[in-house]
């Protein structure tokens, strides 16, 4: 069998296979290799939601095989395989493929939104019976590569879609590289919002190339990555501000010195936004750490306002990778990438790492690393929490053929305890790598 594709997540860097995520990768799909078939769906949960809403979603992989499992935020497992790519039902046209990812933003209601970013489509999965809900074919002749879906309503969401389409002919509702405004009850595209303006003034080979996105009051917040077709140059990266009623872009804030940026997360109280960025990877093994870095954004009445950076030197041996979240409103969790042994500079593991908020610069604590990979660089995976609960999970790709992580916020919403680690659906046996919320 031959090494499957390997996304740096949600796209950012997509075009740097370079020799160590390929080793990794290689020995992963090796594994999922004797992997059995995901067996049929455990069904949906009929957990009453909470204050965090019902759970975490867990999406694992290979590569080539995808299992959707559900999780409480104390690491219960409500269902070990709600759908994967070996299911099979009326309602799913579309089989899931090894490339599938959930939204950064809690999906709240009865369905999980997914997104296969290789088959460019949108499934719904009703969470109570596990049956699937519909699919929206989100490009037609081009692979949109789809990378978040944020809900507004019942009637109304929108898709951020990373590849641009080269189709000169191509209808203005598929040129790519935008955003999609949905229709999830019709599960219909009914609008799209182009980026291109949001890249005024830089060079027409780099693509706005959108990939997180969240929605904070009336307002959706998209990071653009900003690279070139082949991913080996980048613009600095930037946030778009989108008018949620309008669909107009309001305002485009440069990160400036920052490249490669894929992770976004917003404080629960909307005050604050936080971006990782890892920096170009231009071909090479790693990625430029000069461009990379973690910066936090105060939203104030005149727009965004830059609070806090630090440097990929100032956090540790490797760079922010493409997950984060807020643990507190002054507590930041986030992962860091890791290079094997073959790269120049040696190894360097992945890390989870915390860092504080509070207090001017000075004052703040040294970056706290939580968890370190053992061997193999980008295994761990994304982060997520639920700060109204005290609650953190982390995919963890490595440790034990594949775990999440649970860690507990302390009173002050500081201290963070590691309270164990478990596996969602041991049957399968595919590690897990993405988390969501539903």
């Amino acid at each position: 069998m031959t090494a499957s594709r390997i996304d740096l997540g949600r796209g950012a860097a997509l075009g740097a296979l370079s020799r160590t995520i390929l080793a990794a990768g290689a020995a992963r799909a090796l594994i999922g290799c004797n992997a059995p078939e995901p067996p049929p769906s455990t069904g949906g949960t009929d957990v009453v939601a909470g204050p965090c809403g019902r759970g975490a979603v867990v999406v694992s992989s290979d590569y080539q095989s995808t299992n959707v499992s559900l999780v409480s935020w104390d690491g219960a497992v409500l269902s070990a395989s709600i759908v994967s790519s070996g299911s099979s039902a009326p309602g799913l046209a579309s089989p899931l493929s090894g490339d599938v990812v959930v939204p950064t933003a809690p999906v709240r209601g009865d369905r999980l939104a997914l997104l296969d970013r290789s088959a460019s489509v949108l499934t719904w999965i009703d969470v109570r019976s596990g049956e699937p809900a519909g699919q929206l074919a989100l490009a037609t002749a081009f692979r949109a590569n789809p990378q978040d879906y944020v809900e507004v309503s019942p009637g109304k969401a929108y898709v951020t879609r990373h590849e641009p389409n080269l189709d000169p002919d191509a209808a203005p509702i598929d040129g790519g590289s935008d955003v999609l405004v949905v229709d999830p009850g019709a599960r219909a595209i009914v609008g799209r919002i182009d980026l291109a303006p949001a890249l005024a003034g830089e060079d027409p080979a780099f693509y706005p190339r959108p990939g997180r996105a969240v929605l904070v009051g009336d307002s959706l917040y998209v990071l653009l990555t900003a690279t070139s077709l082949d991913f080996v140059a980048s613009a600095e990266s930037r946030l778009v501000e989108i008018d949620a009623r309008s669909d107009a872009i309001r305002e485009v804030t440069v990160l400036e010195g920052l490249h490669g940026c894929g992770g976004l997360a917003a404080s629960a109280g909307g005050s604050r936004l936080a971006v990782v960025c890892p920096g170009t990877f231009g071909g090479d093994a790693a990625s430029n750490a000069g461009e990379a870095g973690l910066v936090v954004l105060a939203r104030r009445d005149g727009g965004l306002v830059e609070e806090a950076r630090w440097t990929a030197a100032e956090l540790g041996a490797g760079t922010p990778g493409f997950s984060v979240a807020f643990a507190s409103e002054d507590r930041l969790l986030f992962s860091t990438l890791g290079r094997d042994a073959l790269s120049e500079g040696g190894p360097v593991d992945d890390t989870l790492t915390a860092v504080e908020l509070a207090g001017s610069a000075p004052e703040r604590g040294e970056p706290e690393v939580l968890l370190r990979s053992k061997e193999l660089p980008f295994s761990l995976g994304e982060v997520r929490c639920a700060e109204a609960c005290g609650r953190c999970l982390a995919a963890d790709a490595e440790t034990d053929g594949g775990v999440v992580h649970r860690f507990d916020v302390g009173a002050d919403g500081r201290a963070l305890e590691h309270a164990g680690a478990f596996r969602v659906d041991p049957r399968v046996g595919l590690p897990p790598r993405y988390l969501g919320a539903f």
